[in-house]
Order: structure tokens, then C-alpha cells, then sequence
């Protein structure tokens, strides 16, 4: 029997975080530290040279099922930034879980539409790549979301982030 592989947003204070299931939903880059797919909360245009961040969403695979090992995991997109001009995806991954927080810069952080399936993120745990058992693995996904004046007003559209692994 395959693996069965979930993807949970994490949020909240770093000793009691909270994890919602994400695997088939969406994901709500706002300014709030929550999963709450809403329209509070809500990222602005900025005037001038003013720059608007997300809070960080924060996103880990965990593996449930009867498998032998699952290797190589990765996450990517199809390297077209559909948000229209002037809101930028930016990530970074972490070894550690960490309260998410409003940066302030984009120190750390990287375009993730630069990550496409011929190069994608590297999300295997430096400590053990090779995963044997059930529960949370990887790295985790440290992505904000950038609004600059230059953006349009309105919800942008959707875009589709894949995680994928090898499975034995």
C-alpha cells in the first residue's frame, strides 16, 4: 500500500503551533497569522514606494500509510508568476518551526516561481532524507507574499505549488 501524504499549513506560537490540512486547498496569503481561507485580513495596494507582506504561511509534508521509504521530496511550480504585476511569491526553507511573522524584508528569501520541475526546491530534511515512518517530514515551506503600488486591486488568481517525492 502507497504512502498517503498530506500537506499542513502551520501556524501559530512556536511551542503550540496549529495544523490545518492544505493538501487539495488553498492557501490565504493575508495579514493574519492563520489558515482561514477569508476575505479578512486582507493584503492592500500600497502607495508610493510602500511595500505590503503577508505573514508567512508555512506548509510541511506528513506521511501516513504502509510504505517503505519516500525520498527525494521537492515542491515546484510551472515557473509563471500568473499574479499579474507587482505581487511577488517568495520562500525559504527551514529545518525548524518558527512562529510565522510579518517580515519586514525579503532577506533569506527567494522567488518561488524560479522553482520549476527541472529545479525544484529542495524539501528533503538534511538529518534524514530517506523518511521510513509514518508523521511529519521534510523541510518546512516558508512562503510570503509581496504587494508592491505597481500591483492591481482585486483577489488575484489562483496558482498551484506540487510537492512531490519518490516512494518505495
Amino acid at each position: 500500500m502507497p504512502a498517503t501524504v498530506t500537506l499542513e499549513e502551520h501556524h501559530g506560537p512556536t511551542a503550540t503551533p496549529t495544523q490545518t490540512n492544505k493538501t487539495s486547498g488553498t492557501i490565504r496569503f493575508k495579514n493574519a497569522d492563520n489558515a482561514t481561507v477569508d476575505l479578512a485580513d486582507p493584503m492592500v495596494v500600497p502607495t508610493g514606494t510602500a511595500i505590503d507582506r503577508s505573514y508567512e504561511k508555512i506548509i510541511r509534508a506528513r506521511a501516513t500509510g504502509s510504505f517503505t521509504q519516500i525520498t527525494n521530496a521537492r515542491a515546484y511550480t510551472d515557473g509563471a508568476n500568473g499574479f499579474g504585476t507587482g505581487v511577488t511569491l517568495l520562500y525559504k526553507t527551514e529545518l525548524a518551526y518558527g512562529t510565522p511573522i510579518e517580515p519586514t524584508a525579503d532577506t533569506g528569501f527567494s522567488d518561488i516561481f524560479a522553482a520549476v520541475s527541472a529545479t525544484p526546491i529542495d524539501m528533503d530534511h538534511t538529518a534524514s532524507p530517506t523518511v521510513t515512518a509514518t508523521g511529519a517530514f521534510g523541510r518546512f515551506l516558508t512562503m510570503m507574499m509581496k504587494v508592491a503600488s505597481t500591483a492591481s486591486q482585486g483577489i488575484t488568481p489562483s496558482e498551484t505549488l506540487t510537492f512531490a517525492w519518490d516512494e518505495i
